[in-house]
């Protein structure tokens, strides 16, 4: 049954939401967790490759949300040239449904309640409180954590800047031949000028097979398939979404706090969020508990106990994460097509290199 006041509200049941509602509840807190779509991990926006902290940080076991393993990366240039480099440490192919469901299951466990087919509107301040207006009526909260994602409501009628980089991403599984334990990423002018295409297997007949750009990325994708197949082929599932990058000024206000793809937790060089977004809801959660414990839910406390304390972890990794996007960017294709020559002999050293964080392991 739904109570009249909670301790905190979270606004998307994504990854991070969801585990932030799971580790709030889980430390006494009453939370409500509100997802405007009916069920939750549905629709999917997004590729889900992640590295071998998402077993660890979703606290899920991996035949949960496993579907495949690899372990072996090939960056392309537009004119064939490759580098392969191996991971020293498994990367998962993962169910992005099901991740986002067990994660919320895992949260009503610890005793979130969730609300589906729930539209956030708006916010307005009430004492100390704030009350919050939905599409199936008005919550009060002593906190608001925005988890919907990167064009987030939450940010915007909280009136806190997100990055202003975006990208727009576009896949389609396509059944085809594939290595089922090598990743494809292909880099070049022609292909995408703002990211790369990316053959993500998820069995030996069946890849997510996608690419961003800032600008007309179906064409992009319609050209790099004609390249990369050159045949007609079967499709399933396709999906687009945004993808917002760079290093958010602040992530709260007074009763606020935004977490995930809302924070831009997000790697610029790949576009993956599901990690950081994991790493900031602990964060997010204890913050949470201390602000209740303490009663102090201005913006100066959740910005010493959360805002800084999830860049202090995630911030060096998003700001070499935006030095190597931008310096793969301007170089032209044929730079490209040397470096990853020149890389080779270096390959002991790269396959050591966390996907995550970027440093050598």
């Amino acid at each position: 049954m739904l109570k009249n006041i909670y301790d905190v509200i979270v606004i998307g049941a994504g990854p991070a939401g969801g585990k932030t509602a799971e580790l709030a509840a889980s430390l006494g807190l009453n939370v409500l967790v509100i997802e405007e779509h009916e069920e939750i991990g549905l629709p999917v926006q997004c590729t889900g490759i992640d590295s071998h902290r998402i077993i660890q940080l979703s606290g899920l076991k991996e035949s949960d949300i496993v579907i495949n393993k690899v372990n072996r990366a090939r960056f392309y240039s537009q004119n064939g040239n490759f580098l392969e480099l191996e991971s020293k440490k498994t990367v998962y192919v993962i169910d992005r449904h099901k991740l986002d469901k067990n994660i919320a299951i895992n949260a009503v466990k610890k005793g979130a309640e969730i609300l589906t087919g729930t539209r956030f509107k708006d916010f307005k301040r009430s004492g100390n409180y704030l009350m919050v207006h939905t599409s199936s009526g008005n919550f009060k909260t002593k906190l608001l954590v925005g988890a919907d994602g990167p064009n987030s409501s939450v940010a915007r009628k909280a009136k806190i800047e997100q990055p202003k980089e975006y990208l727009i991403g576009y896949q389609e599984t396509i059944k085809d031949d594939f290595s089922e334990n090598i990743v494809e990423l292909w880099f070049g002018k022609d292909i995408t000028p703002d990211f790369f295409a990316w053959v993500v297997p998820e069995n030996k007949n069946w890849a997510r097979v996608g690419l961003a750009a800032k600008n007309k990325a179906v064409d992009y994708f319609r050209n790099f398939i004609k390249k990369r197949f050159k045949q007609e082929y079967d499709k399933k599932d396709v999906l687009g979404g945004v993808i917002r990058y760079g290093l958010i000024k602040s992530s709260v206000a007074d009763n606020i706090l935004l977490v995930g793809d809302a924070a831009s937790h997000v790697k610029p060089y790949s576009g993956g969020g599901i990690i950081y977004g994991l790493i900031a809801a602990k964060f997010a959660a204890e913050s949470c508990f201390l602000a209740v414990e303490k009663n102090r839910f201005d913006k100066e406390f959740l910005n010493k106990e959360y805002d800084q304390k999830w860049k202090k972890v995630l911030s060096p990794a998003i700001k070499r994460g935006l030095f190597l996007h931008d310096l793969i960017h301007i170089m032209p294709n044929w730079l490209f097509s040397l470096s990853l020559n020149i890389a080779k002999p270096f390959r002991p050293l790269l396959n050591n290199l966390d996907m995550d964080l970027l440093f050598n392991q």
